[in-house]
């Protein structure tokens, strides 16, 4: 059996869900074949390095425009997605020479264009779309759909109501990767003490210097700092402070994670799922992109975040409270361990295998 995974790097977490995805397929089936693509690089191989760079200077510099696209797009029927007889010819391309059993997409205007592919050619193959955001946004809604993997009940509800056939949508949370379920001992301590801050994939984190000048001076506190592919910022931070740990990109954060008390990030939706796998509080500093902000309300909602919600508050003393004290922390610590055990229906293997059962029936 031949899996294609189809992804994009409009930030990191579409292909880290893409890469557990294949995890999970070569767990139920070591024999099967997984094959990764990035549509967006196959597609316009010279042009989609200079798109996701327009892309990173609009979520740094042009957020309101980019929450004002998102939200215009999903109170209109916007179909976004790559067109025209180009297009076409490079998936059937790309389809005839690696031939899949299945294709799963864990990108929106991925899943947009396969579901056009299909509905142009009648082609009969199954397509899995794995929805990376915790809201609902009908980008990622196609009728040629088989499957659904959605990230919460609330989100299968949604696309129920939508017209997704019930049985065919799994809440199986957002994907990540294997080294993120190992079994973590839980932490006893009344305060955290190790705090991992991270920027995100584009490396967002608003003012790093007085966050670490106070985490500096805060006694017991151990602190790591990942800078990611941000390069300039690794060379600025490094020698700040000697007591600080600075990192430049990691492909194993999850031992990072698990050996930390506190993560301060951004509130991407996998990153809140790997937390929520490692049993990590997170604090979300002034979320503006609009995914962003509708997962930090849900993971505050939940109780397992503190979160500075307005850009006028200095966030400094919000932070060194929480820290101090410990009891908001303790309290989400411990309700990060509930959330664990409900935020999934079925695990994504067993998804999986009733999709590929339901093929060969």
């Amino acid at each position: 059996m031949k899996v294609m995974v189809l992804s994009g790097q409009f930030g990191l977490g579409h292909q880290m869900a893409a890469r557990a995805i294949g995890e999970e397929v070569k767990k139920l089936d070591d024999t099967a074949e997984v094959k990764e693509v990035d549509l967006f690089a196959y597609f316009f191989p010279r042009l989609s390095r200079p798109i996701f760079w327009l892309f990173q200077m609009m979520v740094k510099h042009c957020h309101g425009i980019y929450n004002f696209m998102y939200k215009v797009s999903g109170k209109m029927e916007v179909d976004v997605k790559p067109t025209g007889f180009r297009i076409y010819k490079k998936l059937n391309t790309l389809f005839e020479k690696e031939k899949p059993d299945i294709i799963v997409c864990t990108h929106p205007v991925c899943a947009k264009s396969v579901a056009s592919y299909i509905k142009k050619t009648g082609d009969n193959i199954p397509l899995v779309t794995c929805i990376t955001d915790i809201s609902m946004h009908p980008e990622w809604i196609t009728p040629q759909t088989t499957a659904y993997l959605a990230p919460t009940r609330e989100v299968k509800e949604s696309l129920v109501d939508r017209g997704a056939d019930r049985d065919n949508v799994f809440v199986t949370g957002i994907p990540v990767r294997q080294q993120f379920l190992i079994k973590r001992e839980p932490n006893t301590a009344k305060t955290p003490r190790k705090i991992l801050i991270m920027g995100g994939g584009l490396g967002i984190i608003p003012d790093v210097e007085s966050l670490m000048k106070m985490l500096h001076e805060l006694p017991g506190v151990s602190v790591t700092i990942v800078a990611g592919k941000n390069h300039k910022a690794f060379e600025e931070w490094k020698n700040r402070y000697p007591d600080v740990n600075v990192l430049g990109y990691v492909d194993s954060i999850s031992k990072l994670m698990m050996e930390s008390d506190l993560v301060i990030s951004k509130a991407g939706g996998i990153t809140l799922f790997e937390l929520i796998h490692c049993g990590v509080p997170i604090f979300v500093i002034h979320p503006f992109l609009e995914q962003e902000v509708n997962n930090a309300q849900y993971a505050e909602d939940r109780g397992v975040a503190k979160v500075v919600w307005n850009r006028s508050e200095n966030f400094i003393p919000v932070l060194r409270e929480y820290l101090t004290s410990g009891d908001e922390w303790r309290a989400a610590r411990d309700n990060m361990r509930n959330l664990k055990e409900e935020i999934t229906d079925i695990d994504i293997s067993e998804a999986m295998k009733l999709v590929m059962e339901r093929m060969s029936a």
